[in-house]
């Protein structure tokens, strides 16, 4: 049974490694076969893998797979709830956590919405005891979605923000809150922003598609296309959907066409072809439904198509079906969808019945309901149907005053949302354009959210959140800041930040002309604005532009661009005197972060952290042998390059190790040292990369690993042939990018360091055997450092003798001791196995235990230089001598591997942890 048991478990670890082969490639698809293997081998009633870690990994990862790819929703219940249980008993807070969340949203998709709402809150609860950065970030799609699902979308949009720059930021196979972007779309849209609803899903649909991920991608689309159906772009929006849902049949992404066949039968209702309507609705409710995906409103226009089909004697359900579903709705948390239910309610009673007061109570009802949902647009036909109504009733100036409310909530949209038969309600149209009053207003309260977002420490942080609330005020998809770093009209500009746009898009060819644009405004220092896609000779691929050149200290520095695709009229309110105000206000704004930048940076390099080797020694001697040695140090120390220290245990690697950071650029920061010998092995990786708060039992709070410590500064891994193999991958993917993930974390953390790894091993015999990593091998094996033994180098041993004499005198204040004529035969005809190290403990022993004015210098006589084994007894050593001695003994037979079966701890009995802890007491390294 034990064998069979560990049969699975290797199986499982060995597909593991083939899906993230396949993420690397990625192949998602082929990636979620093998996690799905993986979930099948380890939850089987053979198996005995439901308490191992690798279950709550493969089911986390085939989790957010299945919504990359848009399927097997069904599928992942079971697992996530198998590996709930692997969470509890191996005391992983954060995953435990991150598994409720995923069980939610399958739960709200399947239908189960008071378990979706039970496992919402219970994980949403965990994630936030947990409290850090981390966690929330993982979370926040999850606790975004869970207030979306309430309806009360000021709040989601907030945890959408999180979850997307998360998404963007993930440098692993697989990004966390990958459908973060088409929920922060859906809530832009309900809120009336428009503008950044269609910017949000294009940039993440075009961020997805140069990932490679072309499912996630075509999902994205498919929402884009419902949302340009909202504001009238309807020739935009076909051509979406209908392409959403080529690819989506290609590669059978059910969630990409369960959007996209929605968004069609949208597209011909708004045509009036109901018939058509019916046929693609129809679809993508059985479809859905197959997948697991069971009466999902991913808007509301489905609910208005419903109640006009069903009035056109065409529903895809029956009148009973419509009836339960109304009640179903009417008692769930979602404020937003009971609003619309009730104004189509209202609707349908005056149409039936002609019960106008009834209707009526409804429409407030509605309207009480999307206004703490704060959807303008929906709260806006709810107020259309309740002025008819007041019309009907005579009540005129009622209804001049809803109508003037809803013109001012659609902010902008109203053109295209407000009713022509109504319009007349709006006092001589003037409400169609923004008076200098409202100007000054709007104006106004953009200057107050610029101060209110000074203090933010950040200088990049700053700029980005100017972009979003410029991008705000403009009504734009996108934007950017380019700066002009030298002031100089010919200058290149720097890409310094983007809003929805990247660095990649700014110099690609089709942005040529809009780059153009921009060095038009900065040499001339004035605004540009285009509208349309052709001004002059430039044809732009944009439907709008707009440059605004900033100044810093006098002089112009750079420029704040914004654009629109969709929307040519977007910057038809702006006017040159608030324009000139507006680029005053962020010209102070600018020149506020660059200046904070300048500052933090200069304390930065002011700030020198301690290196954790405050004792470190001088390296001594002057033999030629370290002469060599020390000639190859100072010429690699200023370089970057990876050294790899090689020699026996005690020459004094870290030394060298120590000459080579003081001697390097880095000297101002930090050496951080990591020794994996002296570290249980199941925590080698959590001191490596750090971990965060409940990530395994024990993990009460956050813990930053020397890797991290390391930033800017040197790290030293001593002993590097004893990391596991289980770290030795992660070991390597940070080397090569500098990145790097806490245990139990998804957040990706930089760190700038130079890398130092020593061994006493032969790494070369350790890559053949099996034990050791070819490929971190070869990217150690940069700069090899070859330490001669001690005995190699014996013109330095007196004077390290003397050297050791001299400070241990010192330290104990036991002056005036010296070695005798004997004593240095007895030093110089020793062998010193235990080379540097072995002769400094045994000068400070001899300071120590010395009686008058004789060193006790004591030295196994069985280990000099030439001599013939004798009886290992006959010095009378006492029972730790004779344990340190065999110790060594075994260590050196396993040349120092001290785990797995062929090691010094098994020879010996004991376990890893227990050799370690006599090795330390004994002082043998």
């Amino acid at each position: 049974m034990d064998n069979q048991r560990h049969y699975s478990e290797e199986a499982a670890r060995l597909e593991a490694d083939m899906a993230y082969r396949a993420l690397e490639l990625s192949d998602r698809e082929a990636a979620r076969n093998h996690f799905y293997n993986i979930l099948l081998r380890l939850t089987s009633d053979e198996a005995e893998g439901r308490k191992s870690p690798l279950l709550v990994t493969a089911t986390l990862e085939l989790s957010n797979l299945n919504f990359i790819l848009g399927k097997g929703f069904k599928e992942a219940i079971p697992f996530l709830q198998a590996s709930l249980e692997a969470a509890e008993y191996l005391g992983d807070r954060r995953s435990r956590a991150m598994l409720k969340l995923h069980l939610g949203r399958l739960y709200y998709f399947s239908d189960q919405r008071q378990r979706a709402m039970s496992a919402f809150e219970a994980g949403k609860t965990e994630a936030e005891s947990l409290g850090d950065d981390d966690i929330m970030a993982q979370s926040s799609e999850f606790i975004g979605l869970y207030y979306h699902i309430q309806g009360v979308f000021r709040q989601a949009i907030k945890y959408f923000e999180i979850a997307v720059e998360s998404f963007e930021s993930t440098k692993g196979y697989v990004a966390i809150n990958p459908s973060a972007p088409i929920w922060l779309g859906y809530c832009a849209a309900y809120l009336g922003q428009f503008h950044r609803a269609v910017g949000t899903l294009d940039y993440y649909r075009r961020i997805s598609m140069e990932r490679g991920d072309h499912a996630l991608a075509t999902t994205t689309r498919a929402v884009l296309g419902i949302v340009l159906l909202e504001i009238g772009k309807v020739k935009e929006a076909k051509t979406h959907l209908f392409g959403a849902v080529d690819d989506a049949e290609k590669t059978s992404n059910t969630l990409a066409a369960y959007f996209a066949r929605g968004g069609i039968a949208y597209y011909y209702y708004l045509q009036g072809d109901l018939q058509n309507c019916q046929t693609y609705l129809r679809f993508a409710t059985r479809e859905g439904e197959n997948a697991g995906l069971i009466r999902q409103y991913a808007t509301p226009a489905f609910l208005e198509m419903g109640f006009d089909l069903q009035k056109a004697g065409l529903s895809i359900y029956s009148e009973r079906d419509i009836q339960n579903e109304g009640i179903r709705l009417m008692q769930e948390p979602n404020m937003h969808l009971r609003g619309v239910l009730l104004r189509l309610l209202a609707a349908h009673k005056i149409d039936s019945s002609g019960n106008i007061e009834y209707a009526k109570q409804d429409l407030y009802a509605s309207i009480s309901c999307l206004e703490a949902s704060g959807t303008p647009v929906q709260l806006a036909k709810a107020r259309f149907e309740l002025i008819r109504i007041l019309l009907k009733q005579n009540d005129n100036e009622a209804a001049r005053q809803q109508a003037q409310r809803a013109w001012k909530e659609l902010a902008g949209y109203g053109d295209h949302f407000f009713p022509g038969d109504l319009r007349f309600l709006l006092s001589s149209g003037k409400e169609s354009e923004p008076d200098d009053i409202a100007q000054e207003v709007f104006l106004t309260r953009f200057i107050d959210i610029i101060q209110e977002i000074m203090p933010e420490p950040d200088p990049d942080a700053l700029l980005t959140r100017l972009l979003k609330s410029t991008n705000q005020y403009f009504g734009a998809e996108r934007g950017g800041l380019f700066w002009f770093g030298d002031g100089q009209k010919k200058s290149k500009p720097v890409f310094r930040a983007g809003f929805n746009l990247t660095e990649a898009e700014v110099f690609a060819e089709d942005f040529r002309s809009n780059l153009a644009l921009v060095f038009d405004a900065f040499r001339e220092n004035q605004l540009k604005m285009i509208r349309g896609a052709k001004a002059g000779n430039r044809v732009y691929k944009n439907k709008a532009v707009l440059c605004l050149p900033f100044e810093i200290e006098g002089e112009t520095r750079g420029v704040l661009y914004h654009d629109n695709s969709y929307l040519p009229d977007c910057f038809h309110f702006l006017h040159a005197s608030q324009l000139s105000r507006l680029v005053h206000t962020l010209s102070n704004y600018i020149e506020h972060a660059c200046g904070l930048g300048k500052d933090l940076e200069k304390l930065s390099d002011q700030t020198l952290v301690a290196t954790e080797q405050s004792t470190r020694t001088e390296i001594v001697g002057n033999s030629p042998e370290l002469n060599v040695i020390l000639s190859q140090i100072d010429q690699v120390a200023v370089t970057d390059s990876t050294i790899l220290v090689l020699g026996e245990t005690g020459v004094g690697k870290e030394l060298v190790a120590g000459r080579i950071h003081d001697l390097s650029l880095r000297s101002d920061r930090a050496l951080v040292v990591i020794d994996p010998t002296t570290i249980p092995e199941n925590l080698v990786e959590s001191e490596l990369f750090g971990h965060e708060k409940g990530a395994f039992t024990g993990a009460d709070r956050q813990q930053k690993g020397r890797m991290e410590m390391a930033h800017k500064g040197t790290l030293f891994i001593d002993e590097v042939g004893e990391i596991p193999l289980s770290v030795q991958v992660k070991l390597l993917r940070a080397i090569q990018e500098k990145t790097f993930m806490r245990v139990g974390g998804t957040r990706t953390i930089k760190s700038d360091f130079r890398l130092i790894v020593a061994t006493n091993r032969d790494l070369a015999k350790e890559v053949a055997a099996g034990r050791f990593r070819e490929d971190l091998y070869y990217r150690l094996n940069v700069i090899p450092i070859i330490v001669p033994s001690l005995r190699e180098r014996r013109k330095d041993i007196l004077n390290l003798a003397r050297h050791f004499l001299k400070r241990y005198t010192i330290r104990y204040n036991r002056p005036g001791f010296d070695f005798t004529k004997e004593q240095e035969s007895m030093i110089l005809g020793y062998s010193w196995p235990g080379n540097v190290r072995e002769l400094k403990n045994i000068i400070e022993r001899a300071v120590l235990l010395a009686e008058g004015d004789r060193l006790a210098l004591d030295l196994p006589a069985n280990t000099a230089i030439g001599a013939a084994p004798l009886n290992p007894f006959a010095d009378m050593p006492t029972l730790d001598e004779i344990q340190r001695r065999y110790i060594r003994h075994v260590l050196s037979t396993t040349n120092n591997k001290v785990g797995g079966a062929d090691g010094a701890a098994a020879i010996l009995g004991v376990n890893r942890t227990t050799l370690y802890n006599r090795m330390k007491k004994l002082g043998i390294r």
